[in-house]
Formats: C-alpha cells, sequence, structure tokens
C-alpha cells in the first residue's frame, strides 16, 4: 500500500535541482488553481540549495486544510527519504534575498557577485555579495553563530576584504555587540506577497525598537546600506560609521545602588579622554565602597545636570545603578566605572558608619583655650542687643510647622528636613518624641498643636504621638481609632487658627455667597470621630463629580470669553478649586461634609451662571435676517390691576406667551444671546469641546427659561449646533464582535443577579463564541469582566447543583415539605444574617492579620467550622455589608479578602462598595484598585 507524505512542505525551486528561483506554493484552494495555471504541475523540485533531496515535487490540493508539496512516492510505493529539514515559507529565505537584494544592487549601478555560505546548518546560512567597483563586502547572516565564531570569521573578513557590511536575521547578542560599536545595527527579514517573498531592513537602536523599511527605500552608499532611520541619525550624530573598527562603547551590569556609597578623591582628576565617557555626563574620582566588601578606588560616571558631590560628604548612589566595563585595548586592561543617576548626602552618623568619613577632632568648648581679648573699644550699632539669642533646633521646627499650619497641609520628617536644612531623616524616634514635646512647650488650653502636623509617609501620626500628647498633658483618648479621629479634629483646629476660614462666594454674585460656618466647638478629647453616614457620602461624591465638570466646562470656555468678563469667570473658577480641595478634610466629619456639600451645591449654580452670562472674546457681529420679535415688551406698560379691581370672569393670559414685559425672560435672553455668540466664535475656530459646552450650558436656558416666542426663533439655532458637534466628533472604529461582547456584557450588568440560570449560560457562552472571532485580544477591562461573568456562572452552578442535592441526602424526616406551586423560598432573616457576619468579620480580620491571604465562599464556610449555610446571592451581599458596616471609611474592606473560585475579584465587590457609601471605581480600574486594596489591608491589619 503505498505510503503518504505527510511533509508541509512549502517551498520549492523551478526548473531543475540545482536552481536558484525559489517559489512558495500558496495555502488556500482557490490560489492554488490560480499557481497551477501559472507555473504548471511539473516543474517543482526539492532543491538542493534548499536543503533538499532534490527530487521532483507534486502539489496537493485540499479544501479543509493548507495545501502543500508533496514528494512522489517511491516504486515500491514507500515515502520517498528526504532529509531536509526546513519547509516552511522562510524555508527559501536565502535564495529569495540573493534574487532581490542582487537586482536592488544592479538598479543602483552597482555590478555585484553573490554567494550563498553555509556556516554548518545548511546552504543558506549567509548570503555575500562583492562589490568590486567600490570594494565593499555585505554578509547577509540569517542563521546566528556563537559570538567567538563570528569574531573569528569576522576578523578573517576583515583582513581579506576590509570593511564588511552585516546584516542580521535574528535579533542576539552579536547585534548589540555591534550598536556598542557603531550606535546600531542592520537586520533582514523577509514576508510574504503572494508567490513571492519581500525583501525589508531593519536599523536596531539602543533605545528603539526595530524600524523596518522595504528594501527598495533604502540606499547603497560608499559607508553601506543606508535605511531611512539611518539617515536620520547620521544627521543628529547619534550614529558613526566604521563598524567592526571602532572601539565598542563600555558593556554595563546592573548593580544595586542602595547598597553602594561613594566620596569623593579630592586628590583624583578626571581622565581628559576615556572610552567610559559619555555624551551629557562626566566622571568623578573617588571611593566607593559596596554593602559587606572593601573600599575600592574607581571614578563614577553623572548626569551633567547633577552638580558635583563635595569632599565633605558622603553618599549614597540612587536611581539606576550599572557597571561600565571597557573592552582590553592592546597591552592595557579594562577600564571601569560606576554609573548612577543621582546621589543622596549620607547624614554624619551614617556617613561615619562607612569608613569614608571622620568628623574633625576639637576640644570641648568649656576647655577651649580662649584668644587674647581686644581690648579697643569698637562702635556698636544703635539697635544691636547685647546677646543675640540661641536659636535652637526646637525653634526652627516650630516656625515651619506655623508655616505648614498657614498652607493647610501636614508634613512628614523628611519633608521637614528639606524645609529646614536640618539633618532630621536620621534622627531615632526618641529624639524626634522629645522635639516635638519641645516644639510645643508651654501647652495652654488656647494654643494650637503643632506636632499633629507631622505625619508619616503613609499618612499616619507617628506611633509615639499619644506619648507626646501625654508629656503635653493634652489627655489624648485610650484606643487608636478614638486618637485617630481626635487628632484630625486638632490639626483641622490649627489650621483654622493659623488661616481661618474666610466666606467664599462668587466674585460679583451676591445672592450666591457661601458662608462657612464657623469653627464648631471641639468636643471632649475622649469623644469618639464623627464619620459621615453612607448617604451623606454618596450625596458628597455625587456633588464633587458635579463640581468637577463645572469646573472643566469653566476652562474650556474661559479663553474664549470678553476680557472683561475674563477676570470673573476666573475668580469664580479658583474659589471653586478652592473648595474642592476642602473635600478630603471636609469628609472626616459629618456636619462638615453636609456644609460642604450645600456650599458646593451654590457654587455650581454660581459656576453656570457666570459662564452663561460670558460675552464671547471674538464674536463678530451677525447680520441676523430673521424678521423682529412681534409683541415685544415697551417701555410703556398697563398699570398693576388689583384682585378688587379685576374681572372675576376676566381670563388670565399665559406668562409663556403674555406680551407684558417680563424681566426673567430679558435677562434670559440675555444670557442665551451671549452665549450663542460664544458659540459662533468657537465654531469659527473648529473647537468642538467649546461649541459642545456651550451648547450644554445654553440648554437649559433655552428649555426653561425662554419664553415660548424665544424658543420658536432660537430652535433652528439649537438644532444646527446640535448636527455640527456630531458632525465634529470623531468617530472610533469598533470590531463588530467588540461591540456585541460589550453589549453583552451591559445586559448582564443591568440585571445583575437577577437573571435566570439558563439565560446567564447562554449569555457567557456567546462571550466565549465573540471572543474567539476577535480581531485583537480583549483590552484589560473588558477581559476582567468577562472572567468575572464566568465565575459568577460557575457560582451559580454550584449553588444550585448543592440546592438540588441537599435535600436527598437529608433523612425522610427532616425533608421540608414541597412548597407550593410558584413560591420561592426566602432569604435567612436580618437577625440570623447579623450574627453569621460576625463571626465573618472574626475570621475575615484573623485572616487580615495572618497574612491577608483571599479566601474563597467554601473555605470561609470551613474556616466558621460549618456555621455559614449556602447562601443565594442577595443574602451574601447583605452577609458582606454587615461585615464592613463598622469598618471606618478611610480603611479598606474586609470582604475584599473575599475572591472568586480563581482568586480573581468577586462580583459582590462593587455592590458591598455602593451599599456602604465608597465611591464609584471606573470599570477599567476596578480590578488594579481592588488589588491595591488587598495589599493596603494587609499593611494595615499586620500590626493591630
Amino acid at each position: 500500500m503505498p505510503q503518504v507524505d505527510t511533509r508541509l512542505v512549502q517551498t520549492a525551486v523551478l526548473g531543475s535541482r540545482g536552481s536558484e528561483q525559489p517559489v512558495i506554493l500558496p495555502e488556500e484552494s482557490h490560489n492554488l488553481d490560480e499557481f497551477r495555471r501559472q507555473f504548471g504541475t511539473d516543474r517543482f523540485w526539492c532543491g538542493t540549495l534548499l536543503g533538499g533531496c532534490g527530487e521532483k515535487l507534486m502539489t496537493k490540493r485540499y479544501e479543509s486544510k493548507v495545501c502543500h508539496f508533496s514528494h512522489y512516492p517511491a516504486q515500491d510505493g514507500s515515502r520517498s527519504a528526504c532529509h531536509r529539514s526546513a519547509n516552511g515559507v522562510d524555508s527559501a529565505d536565502h535564495l529569495f534575498i540573493k534574487m532581490h537584494v542582487k537586482e536592488w544592487l544592479a538598479q543602483q549601478g552597482h555590478a555585484a557577485q553573490a554567494e550563498l555560505q553555509s556556516l554548518g546548518a545548511g546552504p543558506g546560512d549567509a548570503v555575500d555579495f562583492w562589490l568590486r567597483a567600490t570594494e565593499q563586502h555585505v554578509r547577509f547572516e540569517l542563521h546566528p553563530q556563537d559570538y567567538r565564531s563570528w569574531r573569528r570569521a569576522a576578523d578573517s573578513l576583515g583582513v581579506k576584504e576590509g570593511h564588511v557590511e552585516w546584516v542580521f536575521g535574528p535579533e542576539g547578542p552579536i547585534t548589540r555587540d555591534m550598536i556598542a560599536r557603531q550606535g546600531y545595527a542592520l537586520r533582514v527579514r523577509c514576508e510574504t506577497e503572494g508567490t513571492d517573498r519581500k525583501v525589508f531592513i531593519g536599523t536596531v537602536t539602543e533605545k528603539k525598537l526595530t524600524d523596518w523599511a522595504p528594501l527598495h527605500l533604502c540606499r547603497m552608499t560608499t559607508e553601506g546600506i543606508v535605511t531611512p532611520l539611518l539617515e536620520e541619525l547620521r544627521t543628529n550624530g547619534t550614529v558613526r560609521a566604521g563598524g567592526l573598527r571602532n572601539t565598542p562603547f563600555p558593556a554595563s551590569l546592573p548593580l544595586r545602588a542602595a547598597e553602594l556609597v561613594f566620596a569623593r578623591d579630592p586628590s583624583g582628576e578626571p581622565p581628559l579622554q576615556s572610552a567610559l565617557t559619555r555624551p551629557g555626563r562626566y566622571l568623578v574620582p573617588g571611593f566607593i565602597k559596596p554593602a559587606a566588601s572593601r573600599i575600592v578606588r574607581t571614578y563614577l560616571s553623572l548626569p551633567d545636570d547633577i552638580p558635583a558631590p563635595s569632599e565633605q560628604h558622603v553618599y549614597r548612589l540612587s536611581g539606576v545603578a550599572r557597571l561600565m566595563i571597557t573592552d582590553p585595548l592592546g597591552n592595557q586592561g579594562s577600564a571601569w566605572a560606576v554609573h548612577t543617576d543621582g546621589l543622596i548626602r549620607l547624614g554624619s552618623l551614617e556617613a561615619e558608619r562607612t569608613g569614608l568619613w571622620r568628623p574633625s577632632v576639637s576640644l570641648p568648648d568649656q576647655i577651649a583655650a580662649l584668644p587674647p581679648r581686644d581690648t579697643t573699644p569698637r562702635p556698636t550699632p544703635a539697635l544691636a542687643l547685647e546677646t543675640a539669642p540661641r536659636i535652637t533646633v526646637a525653634d526652627q521646627i516650630r516656625e515651619e510647622l506655623k508655616k505648614v499650619a498657614t498652607e493647610r497641609t501636614t508634613i512628614t520628617w523628611d519633608e521637614l528636613a528639606l524645609r529646614t536644612g536640618l539633618d532630621l531623616t536620621h534622627l531615632p524616634d526618641p529624639k524626634r518624641r522629645d522635639l516635638l514635646v519641645e516644639v510645643d512647650t508651654p501647652l495652654s488650653a488656647e494654643s494650637p498643636l503643632l506636632c499633629v502636623l507631622v505625619l508619616t509617609p503613609s499618612g499616619r501620626h507617628p506611633f509615639y504621638l499619644g506619648t507626646v500628647l501625654s508629656a503635653l498633658g493634652a489627655q489624648p483618648p485610650g484606643s487608636e481609632f478614638e486618637l485617630r479621629g481626635w487628632t484630625a479634629q486638632q490639626r483641622d483646629r490649627t489650621h483654622d487658627i493659623y488661616c481661618p476660614r474666610t466666606a467664599i462666594a462668587p466674585p460679583s454674585r451676591p445672592a450666591l455667597q457661601v458662608a462657612i460656618a464657623p469653627t464648631r466647638p471641639q468636643p471632649h478629647p475622649g469623644a469618639g470621630w464623627d464619620v459621615p453616614p453612607p448617604a451623606d457620602l454618596r450625596a458628597a461624591s455625587r456633588t464633587l463629580k458635579k463640581l468637577r465638570l463645572s469646573l472643566s466646562d469653566a476652562t474650556s470656555i474661559h479663553s474664549w470669553a470678553a476680557d472683561s468678563a475674563r477676570h470673573e469667570l476666573a475668580g469664580a473658577m479658583e474659589q471653586a478649586t478652592h473648595h474642592l480641595d476642602a473635600y478630603d478634610t471636609a469628609r472626616r466629619s459629618a456636619a462638615e461634609l453636609r456644609e460642604w456639600t450645600a456650599a458646593a451645591a451654590l457654587f455650581i449654580s454660581g459656576l453656570k451662571l457666570t459662564m452663561a452670562s460670558q460675552p464671547a472674546a471674538h464674536a463678530t457681529p451677525r447680520k441676523t435676517t430673521e424678521p423682529p420679535l412681534e409683541n415685544v415688551p415697551t417701555p410703556h406698560h398697563t398699570p398693576a390691576v388689583t384682585g378688587r379691581e379685576a374681572d372675576p370672569t376676566a381670563t388670565h393670559p399665559d406668562p409663556a406667551t403674555s406680551t407684558e414685559p417680563n424681566p426673567a425672560h430679558d435677562e434670559a435672553r440675555a444670557q442665551f444671546q451671549a452665549l450663542i455668540d460664544l458659540i459662533l466664535a468657537a465654531q469659527a475656530e473648529d473647537d468642538v469641546r467649546a461649541v459642545d459646552t456651550g451648547r450644554r450650558l445654553a440648554g437649559p436656558i433655552y428649555a426653561q427659561r425662554l419664553s415660548a416666542t424665544d424658543r420658536d426663533r432660537y430652535t433652528p439655532f439649537m438644532r444646527d449646533v446640535k448636527a455640527w458637534c456630531l458632525q465634529h466628533t470623531p468617530k472610533s472604529h469598533v470590531d463588530p464582535p467588540l461591540q456585541k461582547i460589550r453589549d453583552v456584557l451591559a445586559g448582564l450588568n443591568a440585571y445583575q443577579g437577577t437573571r435566570p440560570l439558563t439565560d446567564l449560560r447562554r449569555e457567557v457562552r456567546e462571550l466565549g463564541k465573540l471572543q474567539r472571532i476577535l480581531a485583537e485580544p480583549l483590552n484589560v477591562s473588558d477581559e476582567g469582566a468577562v472572567r468575572r461573568w464566568r465565575s459568577r456562572l460557575a457560582h451559580r452552578e454550584r449553588t444550585e447543583t448543592e440546592r438540588v442535592e441537599r435535600p436527598a441526602k437529608q433523612p425522610s424526616s427532616v425533608r421540608k415539605k414541597p412548597s407550593a406551586p410558584g413560591t420561592q423560598e426566602a432569604g435567612l432573616p436580618l437577625e440570623t444574617i447579623d450574627k453569621l457576619a460576625a463571626a465573618a468579620r472574626q475570621v475575615l480580620i484573623d485572616q487580615a492579620r495572618s497574612g491577608g491571604r483571599l479566601l474563597t465562599w467554601g473555605e470561609l464556610r470551613h474556616r466558621m467550622g460549618g456555621a455559614l449555610p449556602h447562601l443565594v446571592a442577595d443574602d451574601q451581599g447583605e452577609l458582606l455589608v454587615s461585615v464592613d458596616q463598622e469598618t471606618p471609611a478611610d480603611e479598606p474592606l474586609l470582604s475584599t479578602l473575599i475572591a472568586s473560585g480563581d482568586t480573581s475579584l468577586h462580583w459582590l465587590y462593587r455592590h458591598v462598595r455602593f451599599s456602604l457609601g465608597r465611591g464609584r471605581i471606573p470599570d477599567e480600574e476596578l480590578e488594579s484598585h481592588w488589588a491595591a486594596e488587598v495589599l493596603r489591608l494587609r499593611q494595615v491589619w499586620r500590626y493591630r
């Protein structure tokens, strides 16, 4: 029985076994028919230059799989013997390169001799081109060698042929060596186009990806092959010619900057010319000491924008640190230096520990020899003091903390060290504690506390703050939670004393003035923190978004406002911005948060009113062809008729269509006309955002405040502006399967857990089908949403299976009676959920303290000893909400540790945050936010 050749051979040569004319067989059947009409059916050979057997090939046509070449069977029916190792579309690239490069050189007037070279893997390892007229040698090395073999070949070709231009196939260590020598390297690849393979030349640099260009866009010069990118690089002077004749730039090895300290050598001089010198950097001689190693003399390479280090200090390296090493040159050895991005000056104690610096030795002040006293009288300024007061470290810190309070901010010890110029970074905690006590001494009932302004980098108060307050006699509360709230109140009190809050209102709008309530009396030091309820937090969050949107709208139309009105709008924006910045402070107290929300609503109204009344800066006079409005209010009006004089049978006119003067309509018309001028000016400059902002501001005035006659007049204009915005808004193309996936996800999110299991299973399967036909992979947000719905489906299926199997496992005596048709089993009572939540909260607290490993519902049930029954989705959500009912608003939720079966984000996490009044997280940021909250939860509970 004949054996079938199953090798998928895609390339062959035409004419004979030694032919150099390659050809690629199309993979589709309809393309194969055209291929046969063009080349015939019996002209294909398994060429020897392809590493083949030299026998004839036939074409195999398939409808359900890839078409390919195949060997003819032997006379006895067995499969022919062929040891060809490469059969894919790239197996004939060396022949295509030889053919196309030779034609390319001929088109530029170069008569080139081409030859295939075997480097041990096959006949297509390399292709050499000799240009006799210019004495150039170009080698396309398609199969990489090891570095030592390549160096021997390169040195041999260089001695024989002079300069050699190297073009490599895949990128590797050899291409990086070329980049180190000349700043770039060249690569080659082929792409299929019909039955041909087109040649592309790539340019590789140190900091960029490979830039590919078709061969016909490149040039052959006396310096070698020049690509479009290489022309730009040579113009900028970032590369150099010469190839292997150049000395390579130093190699670099990564170092740990935090483990290296450096001190400058005052007797050393930087080298004038060195291979270690790079553009934009300079060398500094000195001594470097790695951790747990001896001190070494070397050079330090620093950026030009960093000042030279002083001889009087020791520095720790920062940023990226690398060891730069040069190749040996002749009889000279390798030179080396340390490359770093920056330096951090060490304090005196730490510098002394390194052994690179020692403080100068002097006698104590009290036994120092006094110089001879000069008794000559000297004139003394009239205002000079006989004894100047000594300024201590605590005095400097106190003055700086007063400035911090004036700015209504907080500060860390590192920031305090930078602002004062004192070495506070390396102070031990007991010394910092004593300094804070000295700063606030003496403390009275009226004096504010400055020590509460010093926080840790994580935003919490130092652990020794309670000791400081006790030493000052402040009587702080005992628990950590109450101390945190008490210090926040004291911090606000300090801010209010040094920077009192003033009445804030949009300028020249007396009707919209917002008066901030005076500082409320402080509660008893032991009182708890007034945490805002979830409803207030949700209302404040909605108002915060509206205020940000109003500020964005004001920013977009600020440049179009007239000069006379721009100052008024800028003042309103500045005051609204200050109020926006006060949100973080206000949300710590329920009363302050409600005051902030009410004031923010007035700021929003004031901004809208200010924007609506801004005339455009560049609005040109418009020639209107509309007829004048009829029934325009006239200066004279009919005297008012009292209710007693009015005819009770008279019909009262409609205010919307009345012809009597109406100041509200006049004001609305003026504001609307100002917005029209702004919109027309923005349209002239094609500013789509400003036009859309003006249209949205004009909408409420048009719909609610204009008279009926004015609305009829301006209706065509509003329609034209809306059409203009739609026409000028770019429409992003969305892949149809991707749009269907997003539609399915939107439908699932709309129903959440109420969709029946069969419908949910069908929708999730539809998501899988659509995902398989996508042109590009899903982004992180969509992929996470699909994964979460798959997890929910798996959870629903497990819950349904357990619910069905549970009655069958119970004895018949304890089985529940079947419910009436159409009824559904009710959820657990709230009292039961609260009891289960207390036990679950303790389990989650223990889990957070022991490392914060994620738990699934099954693991939580196991940790609770079986006390947690199988819950439906609604009861699960209520349980998690009850678990975190007492969690402070500034701490991550304990329910963050509840994960899906694949340890991913649980779909109930969003529901719990919403029910507790936490801010909404965008879908694309939800997973990263959840991961960050898990890490923060572990840090919060690690030491509790």
